[in-house]
């Protein structure tokens, strides 16, 4: 027994995790321990998370990578699943273990609406703060990446091209397997305000990878985002969903849309095909960040979505048009970020998983849309066939 406990304390040091205050009666059943900022109170738990550190230890001198996102995305992922799931594996590290198997529902209907129950979530996450501006100020003092337990960081990207560098960070209160954090430039201090920079590398991130479940989402300041320090989400959902199925319909140039109005939601979408060049990706991004920054300047609160199609090798950017700004989430009704505008409902009880309906989903979101498109669909064709950069610039009518 004080074998077993002195090679989890010599696993603990080399991993820089100080222990402190180990219990001497090796006849009682809990050790009192501290482990970064967990505590332990039994000798069993201690060593699970002593073996599990101890097994990623080799991969701890491979975390900062400096290689071509083209080449090494999907290594980049494949590392990241492996790391989630022995991270995931630490007692104390995410808020709740999320169970593997989860309780959910299709609802009835024609749009295919998918709701899921995840009630930890609602009880044990982090409260998000309230962000009132879709330009807000960071506030160093509130909880930032900055303040993250140095193991929730999973790997650091080097950026060459810009010499910047992105961190893959663990979502404490997963709403799926691998839900990470994709947070830019932490050290700089970015607010939750989608940087051109960091568009092109989620989107060039996921033309690169080999998985179309696994899916990224954005959502601004008053679009339900929780923390006011840029990051996106990386999300993992294999089945269908309402997203998926749309029909699409030209809006401007021959690579932004919107949705067919026999569509129960809208949205814009910007479709990146295989074949497309360096050139006209950067392009194609630049025109999406134009957008992002005209709903920022003008208050509309939004939120993205990319993801593979489901019926082609095209990359698909949907990007949420909202008229209300949420800075407040609503713990009564169900919020609307990204993952309910596509059609994936995590809800916090059994009897609301049970009741909902596609009619409730659709009236809900389009009370929160409201007529904040028409406008949104006009800038987007000045932005993409205007011809003269000024007129990016013109005011919301609504």
């Amino acid at each position: 027994m004080s074998w077993l406990l002195r090679t989890a304390r010599q696993i603990l040091r080399r991993n820089r995790f100080a222990s402190h205050s180990f219990s001497k009666n090796l006849k009682k059943s809990t050790v009192k321990i501290r482990a970064g900022n967990r505590h332990f109170n039994s000798l069993a738990t201690l060593l699970q998370f002593a073996v599990v550190v101890g097994a990623m230890e080799p991969k701890k001198r491979l975390k900062k990578v400096s290689m071509s996102l083209e080449s090494k995305a999907q290594h980049y992922l494949n590392a990241l699943k492996v790391r989630w799931m022995q991270l995931h594996e630490i007692p104390g590290l995410f808020a709740y273990q999320l169970q593997e198997s989860r309780q959910g529902r299709k609802l009835p209907g024609k749009y295919g609406f998918y709701v899921e129950l995840n009630a930890e979530r609602s009880l044990k996450r982090r409260v998000p703060q309230p962000i009132e501006s879709l330009s807000p100020t960071f506030k160093p003092q509130q909880f930032n990446f900055n303040k993250v337990d140095a193991l929730e960081v999973m790997m650091t990207i080097d950026k060459e091209k810009d010499k910047a560098e992105v961190q893959m960070i663990i979502n404490k209160s997963p709403l799926t397997k691998y839900h990470s954090l994709i947070c830019p430039d932490v050290k700089n201090n970015l607010v939750q305000r989608a940087t051109l920079s960091a568009l092109s590398f989620c989107v060039n991130f996921m033309r690169n990878i080999d998985d179309g479940a696994v899916r990224l989402g954005y959502n601004s300041p008053g679009a339900l985002a929780s923390v006011n320090h840029l990051h996106f989400h990386i999300v993992h959902i294999p089945r269908d969903l309402y997203i998926d199925n749309v029909e699409l319909q030209p809006l401007a140039g021959d690579y932004v849309y919107r949705l067919s109005p026999e569509s129960p939601t809208e949205a814009i979408c910007y479709v990146i095909t295989a074949r497309d060049t360096e050139r006209e990706v950067r392009e194609k991004v630049g025109s999406l960040h134009r957008l992002t920054e005209w709903l920022c300047d003008n208050h509309l609160p939004h939120n993205l979505f990319i993801t593979h199609s489901h019926h082609s090798d095209d990359l698909r950017v949907f990007v949420f048009v909202r008229a209300k700004y949420c800075v407040t989430k609503d713990l009564t009704a169900f919020n609307v970020g990204f993952c309910e505008m596509v059609g994936f409902l995590p809800l916090s009880d059994a009897e609301k998983l049970q009741s909902m309906t596609e009619q409730t989903v659709v009236e809900r979101i389009q009370d929160i849309t409201g007529n904040a498109y028409e406008s949104a669909y006009e800038q987007v064709k000045h932005i993409i066939n205007g011809g003269v950069d000024a007129a990016w610039f013109q005011s919301l009518v609504i």
